[in-house]
Parts: C-alpha cells; sequence; structure tokens
C-alpha cells in the first residue's frame, strides 16, 4: 500500500507537505481526491466539526476510511456514518490510539487473567483519571502558512437537545475524555452505569458502575503543557494493578503497568512492566492498513465507538 495523494483546502500548506514527504499528486478538496480511481483507502485528518460530514462523502464511495474520534458530535450523525459504511461494505476505524499502546494492551491482558484465576481475589473498585492540557510535547512537523483554517459548520456540533452555551464545553469534553471512556470499556469489555455526575466547568467526577464494581471517573482540563496525569487504577481484594498513560504525542514512550499483589508471610510484590519503545499513534496507523489489507475487523472500529458517543450524550443528559 502507498500513499496516492494529498487533499487540502490550503493549496500552499497542502504542496509544502507533498514536497516534505514525496506525495505525488495534491488535490484542492475531498471532492476532487474521490474522484481518483487509483484511491482504496482515505484516512482523513481535519478538524471535528469537519470530520463527519467529510467520512459520510468518503464512505458514499465505498473507500476504506480512518478518521480520528470523535468520528462524529452526536448519537444521530454517528448512526449515519455507520450505516454508509454497513452499506457501502467499508471498513471505518476511528481513532482511539489508547488501545494500540502496548502497555494498554499488557494491562488488558493481565486483567483478564487476574480475574480468571481469581488469585488476586475479585475486583472491588476501579479509578480512571484524566488530569492535562495540552499534549502536544514539542513534537516536529509541524508546518505552517499564512493560510487562514477552514473554520465553518457544516453539521452541528452538539445534540439538539443541548443547550447551544453548552456547545464548547460538550465538545471539549467528547473530544478529550472520550478516550478515557473508551479505553475503560476495553479493559472490562462493556459500559459501566453512570450513577452520579459532578461538573464544573472544567473539572468533575462520574460515578460508575460495572455490575457491582463501583468505581470513579475524575478529570479536569489543565492550562499547562508540562504536566500530564492520566491512567487506570484497578483494586483487587489482594492487591493493585495500575495503568499510567503518558501524553499522547509523547513519541516512542509506551504506557507504564504496575502490578501490586499480596503474598504470604505479609510481603507485597511489586511488578513494574515497561514496554519496547514505540509509539500508539504508529501502530494504529500500521493497524488501520493491515485492516484494510485483510478484511478483518479493528479493535477500535466506529461501530464499536459508536458506543463512546452514546456514553457522553447520558453523561450530558445528567448535567443540563
Amino acid at each position: 500500500m502507498e500513499i496516492v495523494g494529498l487533499a487540502e483546502l490550503r493549496s500552499k500548506l497542502g504542496n509544502l507537505v507533498c514536497k516534505k514527504y514525496g506525495i505525488t499528486r495534491y488535490y484542492p478538496d475531498h471532492e476532487a481526491l474521490l474522484e481518483d480511481p487509483d484511491i482504496e483507502a482515505v484516512i482523513a485528518i481535519v478538524r471535528r466539526k469537519h470530520t463527519a460530514p467529510i467520512a459520510l462523502d468518503i464512505l458514499n464511495k465505498g473507500l476504506h476510511l480512518f478518521t480520528e474520534k470523535p468520528f462524529a458530535p452526536t448519537v444521530k450523525q454517528g448512526r449515519e456514518l455507520i450505516d454508509a459504511a454497513k452499506n457501502n461494505r467499508c471498513s471505518y476505524v476511528s481513532g482511539y490510539m489508547r488501545r494500540h499502546d502496548e502497555g494498554v494492551q499488557l494491562t488488558k491482558r493481565m486483567l483478564d487473567q487476574l480475574r480468571n484465576s481469581g488469585e488476586m481475589g475479585e475486583v472491588i473498585y476501579f479509578r480512571s483519571y484524566c488530569f492535562g492540557g495540552r499534549d502536544y510535547c514539542n513534537i516536529a512537523g509541524n508546518i505552517k502558512t499564512e493560510e487562514p483554517a477552514p473554520d465553518h459548520k457544516i453539521w452541528p456540533m452538539s445534540p439538539d437537545w443541548l443547550p447551544k452555551q453548552l456547545e464548547n464545553r460538550y465538545d471539549q469534553f467528547l473530544n478529550v475524555f472520550i478516550h478515557d471512556i473508551n479505553l475503560i470499556r476495553y479493559l472490562f469489555d462493556s459500559l459501566p452505569e453512570i450513577k452520579n455526575v459532578e461538573y464544573h466547568k472544567l473539572s468533575g467526577t462520574l460515578n460508575l458502575e460495572y455490575s457491582d464494581i463501583p468505581g470513579v471517573f475524575e478529570f479536569a482540563h489543565l492550562e499547562t503543557n508540562r504536566f500530564w496525569a492520566e491512567g487506570v487504577d484497578i483494586y483487587f481484594e489482594n492487591g493493585c494493578l495500575q495503568l499510567k498513560l503518558p501524553p499522547a504525542f509523547l513519541r516512542n514512550y509506551p504506557s507504564t503497568v504496575i502490578l501490586e499483589k499480596d503474598k504470604p508471610k505479609n510481603s507485597i510484590d511489586t511488578i513494574s512492566s515497561k514496554c519496547d519503545w514505540n509509539w500508539s499513534f504508529m501502530k494504529q496507523a500500521e493497524s488501520f492498513v493491515e485492516v484494510v489489507l485483510s478484511g478483518e475487523k479493528s479493535i477500535a472500529s466506529a461501530s464499536d465507538g459508536l458506543l463512546d458517543i452514546e456514553f457522553v450524550e447520558n453523561v450530558w443528559k445528567k448535567i443540563v
């Protein structure tokens, strides 16, 4: 598989990117790209306000697609995209790169094994948290021109029942914290019940429950770009499994897994595992290519991600 071309509304920026990465075909917009018969799959990384309508155009052309999360701002829009993917037999993958992190995958395997074996007793509580601001970590490769970025809205950016004055806060919560909702669902294989919501503009807590396992998701938007705290702590009767996530754009730095396990003779066995140096964004891209070539279902399919959008809408129904 090779990169055939690039579509970008800003012509100067588009041509600079093509030159840097050796891309031979430049298109002034996505509609021109979709007329190219050589295109089989599209990675559409655009502003959130443009993702869903552009995705629909691509899927209706019968092309496999990757977009960032959230792939739609509402359940209604998300269902329309999922239906288009099914009707046109397209693989549609959403950008939950945390699932591709090797530390996350190790945590998933360890959690499943510990729950099946019962060697640390029952899971009695979990804590998910995200306290971060800007996570770009001075990443290289940001090409800029004086051309203004497209800022028009095509489809609504929030459910029709949400007051307009809350739209920006809803969008911010959906964009950042949907990663954490998706992650705990991935680890526990199901959506939790929302017991209570405390929301204070930039921070809050969700009290959740999986069957008879209570837990909490704590969150806050920070203004700093020098601090990031995100992870999941899962407490057993006889110990704790901890997953500590790095900032998303910290390259080649996977998450850390720590297992603290009660042992005989009043001792604690602490195992800290650091996976090999790799980047979840790269593994995510490789996975999309494999999905397109093999026809297998992605671990981060858009149809699966629709559950997270529905969950966030249910959170905000409690807030308003």
